[in-house]
């Protein structure tokens, strides 16, 4: 009984704690707060999958007084116009509330240190309300919002995407290096038997970017115009030498001994990832996925089928990202092994010190959540919220196949793409080797200065 009232506490009220997770074993509420959000994220993501299920728009035309064309509305000051489910624009009016809801959320928590601040209650509380204003916002979306507006929305989706595939270069950075850190650790105090586990998974991770590499060539360069094709994947796998070789070199190994192969491997695949995606986008002739537009006069192209492979492994992508930051102890790790911050301080005005190091109060055995951030956060409430909307913007493009939306074409499958997808995501897998290889020379260059590593 206690565990019931304790959640409905949590949920309608200002509790800083999770509305599950009262009936869990013990948990720091700053990490199951961002569980919830989480959730938030991926009931937008699941919303908008509905354009993907066959037939969704004839099934629900059959049920009485539900679409735009029965003669008896379900909701009184609108309709729903079942034929848009199918179509890109309807993922478009999902996403943009709840892109709006973390864009107020990261205002208004900006410089929030504490759980003893007036505004920590609205970040660790009232799920309840939370979840209904989003699911409002989300069929006022779906039912008034013009149509016209994708366009101009794109355009800013395609801003933020950009910073986002970024940011998730800084996370699947710090996750390499923690996974390659934590198994070397475990081979030298433990079992030797680590290091075959390391030597497996770069070695795996290699011979998929062997292989996606030979299948590039072979899919994407069988055209006449396929010189830009071929240098964009000839200049990957080139980088993907260079950071390989250098994550190795004598000199840099001195200042970081935990860089290695592993780390290499998992941001070579990445970025190979993202030549993949933009490649599978673009709008040319080359594009075994698309057919050429080239004689209409524009420079876009309409997919000829539903790109669900790349849809799937970059939500995948997108999600482990967002869970490794949810269940990282502290978010300034990453952020020193980039060098953005000091020892002293934390990323965007996170000081806490120690936050999530435990409750020495709770009571053994007693499964509940606890305030751990009465002394300070352990993440930056305002950049966790900025994070999530960019995520937003991201997903958002996924999941319509980086839609043209100044184009006639809105169902699914019949996707038209632009240059700009494919420039995005090249330039971005070029700035992710750019990233990766400062994290090994920054080090080496600065050798006074603390990175986050464990020499």
């Amino acid at each position: 009984m206690g565990c019931i009232i304790s959640s409905a506490a949590c949920c309608i009220g200002s509790a800083a704690c999770g509305c599950i997770s009262s009936c869990c074993p013990t948990m720091r509420s700053s990490t199951t707060t961002r569980l919830m959000y989480s959730g938030i994220l991926l009931l937008t993501v699941l919303v908008s999958l509905i354009i993907r299920i066959p037939g969704i728009s004839d099934s629900l035309e059959k049920l009485p007084g539900v679409c735009k064309e029965t003669d008896h509305k379900l909701i009184p000051s609108g309709y729903i116009d079942c034929k848009a489910l199918g179509t890109y624009l309807f993922v478009y009016k999902v996403c943009f509330p709840v892109a709006i809801f973390f864009a107020l959320m990261s205002l208004i928590m900006i410089d929030v240190r504490s759980s003893k601040d007036i505004r920590a209650p609205i970040q660790n509380g009232f799920w309840l309300w939370k979840y209904l204003l989003v699911i409002a916002g989300v069929i006022a979306s779906v039912l008034k919002m013009p149509d016209n507006f994708a366009y101009p929305w794109m355009i800013i989706a395609y801003i933020f995407a950009f910073i986002f595939i970024l940011i998730q270069l800084l996370l699947l950075v710090d996750f390499a290096h923690t996974w390659n850190e934590t198994w070397l650790d475990n081979a030298e105090n433990k079992d030797r038997s680590w290091m075959c586990g390391i030597a497996f998974a770069f070695g795996f991770n290699f011979c998929a970017i062997i292989a996606g590499t030979v299948l590039l060539y072979y899919f994407y360069t069988g055209c006449e115009s396929n010189s830009l094709n071929i240098a964009v994947i000839t200049i990957n796998i080139i980088l993907c030498i260079a950071v390989s070789v250098t994550s190795i070199l004598p000199g840099i190994q001195e200042y970081n001994p935990h860089s290695g192969l592993l780390q290499a491997s998992v941001i070579s695949l990445y970025c190979s990832y993202l030549i993949w995606s933009g490649l599978a986008s673009d709008p040319g002739s080359c594009n075994p996925m698309g057919v050429d537009n080239s004689t209409s006069g524009d420079d876009s192209g309409s997919s000829g089928s539903d790109n669900l492979a790349t849809t799937l492994i970059g939500i995948g992508i997108t999600f482990f990202c967002v869970l490794w930051s949810v269940l990282q102890t502290s978010s300034s790790n990453y952020s020193q092994k980039l060098g953005v911050t000091s020892e002293e301080g934390a990323l965007l005005g996170c000081t806490g010190t120690g936050a999530d190091s435990g409750n020495d109060n709770i009571e053994e055995g007693k499964p509940r959540v606890y305030d751990n951030e009465e002394d300070g956060v352990s993440y930056s409430y305002s950049f966790f919220h900025f994070m999530f909307m960019i995520a937003v913007f991201y997903l958002m493009l996924v999941l319509t196949d980086w839609w043209n939306a100044n184009s006639s074409a809105v169902g699914v499958g019949e996707a038209t793409y632009t240059k700009t997808s494919l420039w995005v995501k090249i330039v971005s897998s070029w700035l992710c080797y750019g990233i990766y290889s400062w994290t090994l020379a920054a080090p080496a260059m600065f050798p006074d200065r603390d990175f986050g590593y464990n020499n």
